[in-house]
Parts: C-alpha cells; structure tokens; sequence
C-alpha cells in the first residue's frame, strides 16, 4: 500500500488530498496529476510551481522565475488565467500571464523575445503548439504543465504527444494533469508515464507496456486489448508517479452525482428513416433521399438521427428524444442539453426560442473566450437553458445547475463524463446533480451505452483503492 507518511500535509482535513497533489508534485517535479473532473487540481499545481520556486508570489517587481508554458484545450485558457493569480494569492501576476492567440507573426516575436530571455506565463492551445513548435523548443522552459492532456495526447501517434515529449525532454518540471486519464484500459496510460520517467525500460516501449498491464487477444484481424491485468500492482505503480486523487476523497465537496437512463420513442417519421436506413441503406423523404454508401456512414446517419433528425434533412421533426427533454422543462427549466453534434446546437437552440423560452445559449468549437465567459454568465444570471456539444464541455463551471440532458453519446466514456463534471463542482449549490441519458430501444443506443458500462467497469477496477489510503486523503488518518 502506498506509503503515506511520506507525503506530510499541513492543509485542513477538507483540503487535505490537494495538499498531497502538491507535495507529490514537489517531490517528484515530473508527475501526472490524476483526479476527476471537478477535484481541483489547478490549485495544487500552481503550488507547486510556487512551491519549487518558479513562481514568486507577494514580490514586487518579481516576474515568474523563467519562462512557463501550460498547454491546454481552449476553452481553459481563460479559466487558467484566472486562477493563476488568485490560487497564487498575487495579483499582480496578472501582467505576467500570456495567453497566446495571436497571428503568427506576433506569435513569432513573441517566442522569440522569450529565447532572448524574457520571462512569463504562457498559456496556449494544441494547435499553436504544434505549429509553432520550431520556435517553442529553442526556450529554455522552467517548467511546461499539459492540462486536460487526455484530449490531445492519449493517442501515441498524436503529433502534440510527440512533440511534447521530445520538449519535455529538456526541462526539469513537468505536469501532466486530467481528469479522464483511463479511458479504456491501462494502454491509455502510457503516453503519461513515458513523459514522467522515460529512462524506465517499461515505459520505452508501448506494446511492452500493453503486454505487462493489458490483457491482449486476436480476432483474426489483428490484436486487441480486452480488459486491465496485473490491477493491484498497475496501482502501485500509478501511486508511485503520479498523485492520484480517487474519486471517494472529493465526494463530500461535491454534489452526489446521479446517472440514469431517460427512455423515450422515436417520432413515426423519425422511426421510419431509422428503418430504411438499417434495412436498405437508404431514406426517401418528400422532397430529399437520404443514402449511406458504407456501414460507417450508416453508423453515423443513424447516431445523427436518434440525436436531431432535422441534421438529416429540413423537412423531418426534432425527434422523440427532444420532444421529451421538452415536457420536462417546465419541472427543470434551468438545464443542460449535451449533444454530440455540432448542428444540433442551433437547432435545438432555436426551436426552443420559437417555443417560446426567454433565455437558451449555445457552447460549442469556436466560441472565444470572450464569448464563453459571457454566455455562461448570462444563462446562470438568468436560470436558462445551455445547449453544449460534448467535446467542448470541459474546464468550466456550471455550478448553478442541476439537471442535464445527454441527447445522444460519444464514443469514449472520458468525454462523457468531463460533460457531467461541468454540473458536480465544489461550488455548485445543490446537493446532487442528474445526468439524464436519452436512451431509445432496441436501436444502436443500446450497443453504445453497453460500450460505455464496460469501460466504466474497467476503469473502475483499476481506479479503486485501499480504504486506510482514501481515508487519509480525506484528512481521516487515525
């Protein structure tokens, strides 16, 4: 079992897991911060970066102790910027933050005065990283944190994994922090541990790696990874590179999340495209014709049509699963509505403003930070209704409401469930939150939800822990 005497805490009972993130962090410099959605885990990092001396808070005139760099997704820039300053306890590290959006010009003086000396924090997305990754790797960086690296990095053949690893290299404090670090299996993992140790022999090779924690089979077609194996001792290595904060010790700063199936009726015009496509592959509609060449593009057609048959074609109904998320608006009519669908968001946004509710705002890809902030801001102020793809729900707070709705699913539980983090905050003012999953019968909703139940047994094997270590973290040692 994990030795907890090592890691001692001077933070109250309640703060106690943040304050062994951070001492794991200083002692190790090279670590991946491993807590759900929600945990809090950027104020133990900028501890540490205080802690080991990179940043100087309560000096004036003392600029950040070298060049940071954080990489994250960009819906986070903004919370980053922030929360640097307040968890640091210094506003004027205010003038020292950077987030970088500028054109590539600019971009390019700007890495440049940096390899000239000038110090900072900086604050990028994935895509500014990778393409200005010829200028990024010539600053001598104290310290770079990956937030959320799970979006951008999981995938081993990922160009940012890639680059990023070949930048770490050379730098002496490196963070990798998410919520959603086991996606399926431990093999998801190894992008993680090869940053934080990559002198280990173990973590030099991916398939090795696979092959010591992964139950691996053949199906003809080639191999693929059925479940964890070797689970206690995977444990003890995950504690002893990473702080990993398990879910337990944060449930009491937290709403009681509830998740539970909503199942509803297709719509008989919705019901009969769905059929057609799945026997012939293609949909006659009045003045349209539907056609999928592929099983892929028939996947993807029907995922479309039990979401929002009006993607499909202008002349169908929203669909039973929206008609139902409707008649229970009157009971919750403060929500959110989580689609995996770009186009679904304006639909739906819209047809809910022809029905008359006041106040309904989207967040999807291409929102700026500007525009993020005050979408939030006004559908809290106002108790309305958020409609918000998926993928883009992460690294921001909707602590006032308590219901929402998931129109459909991605692929891989992680997103899903950093969706329903955005609801379960510390400061959310209810004492449990309801994750409403749309399900209809006997169609590919089924395949899908199953998927997702066995990722989450997976990962919850691996995922589990002691009782005395969770106690501890909880600030209940004995």
């Amino acid at each position: 079992m994990y030795d907890v005497s090592a890691d001692p805490i001077e933070l109250p009972p309640e703060f106690r897991y943040q304050g062994y993130i951070r001492n794991r962090a200083v002692k190790l410099k090279r670590l991946g911060v491993l807590a759900k959605p929600g945990a809090g885990k950027t104020r133990p990092i900028v501890d540490m970066l205080v802690e080991l001396g990179l940043i100087a808070p309560g000096v004036e005139n003392k600029t950040p102790k070298g060049p940071i760099l954080i990489l994250c997704t960009g819906s986070a820039i903004p919370t980053w910027a922030r929360q640097i300053p307040l968890w640091a306890n210094d506003s004027y590290l205010d003038e020292w933050i950077v987030p970088v959006k500028s054109k590539k010009p600019q971009r390019r003086t700007l890495w440049k005065s940096l390899c000239e000396g000038t110090d900072g924090i900086y604050i990028i997305n994935s895509s500014i990283f990778w393409r200005d990754y010829d200028m990024i790797r010539h600053v001598k960086w104290a310290g770079i944190v990956a937030d959320e690296y799970h979006r951008y990095m999981l995938r081993k053949s990922s160009k940012t994994f890639k680059l990023f690893r070949s930048l770490a290299h050379h730098v002496e404090v490196v963070v990798m922090a998410t919520g959603s670090s086991l996606r399926k299996n431990p093999s998801s993992m190894w992008t993680l541990f090869t940053i934080t140790n990559p002198r280990d022999k173990l973590f030099s090779s991916y398939w090795r790696f696979v092959e010591t924690w992964c139950i691996v089979d053949d199906n003809g077609f080639g191999a693929y990874i059925v479940g964890p194996k070797n689970v206690p001792e995977f444990q003890k290595l995950v504690d002893r590179y990473h702080a990993y904060v398990p879910a337990e010790v944060v449930a009491e700063q937290v709403p009681e999340g509830r998740r539970q199936p909503m199942y509803v009726e297709m719509t008989p015009s919705q019901a009969k495209v769905y059929n057609d496509l799945c026997t012939t592959m293609i949909a006659e509609l009045e003045d349209d014709l539907i056609v999928v060449p592929n099983p892929l593009a028939k996947l993807l057609k029907l995922r479309q049509l039990l979401c929002c048959p009006r993607i499909l074609s202008p002349t169908l109904d929203m669909g039973g699963g929206f008609e139902a998320i409707a008649d229970n608006l009157d009971v919750t009519p403060h929500c959110a509505i989580f689609v995996p669908f770009r186009p679904a968001t304006v639909l739906i946004r819209d047809e809910l403003l022809a029905s008359g509710y006041k106040c309904v705002e989207m967040l999807r890809g291409g929102v700026t930070t500007a525009e993020q902030n005050e979408i939030l801001a006004r559908v809290k102020a106002e108790k309305g209704i958020l409609v918000c793809t998926i993928s883009y729900a992460e690294s921001w707070d909707f602590e006032t409401c308590a219901t929402s709705y998931f129109l459909g699913y991605e692929y891989m539980l992680d997103i899903n469930q950093q969706a329903e983090g955005r609801t379960q905050r510390p400061v959310s003012e209810q004492e449990f939150v309801t994750w409403n999953y749309l399900r209809y019968n006997n169609t590919i909703d089924e395949d899908f939800l199953d998927g997702l139940s066995a990722d989450l047994r997976n990962t919850e094997r691996v995922q589990q822990r002691p009782k005395e270590f969770i106690e501890w973290l909880k600030g209940h040692r004995s």
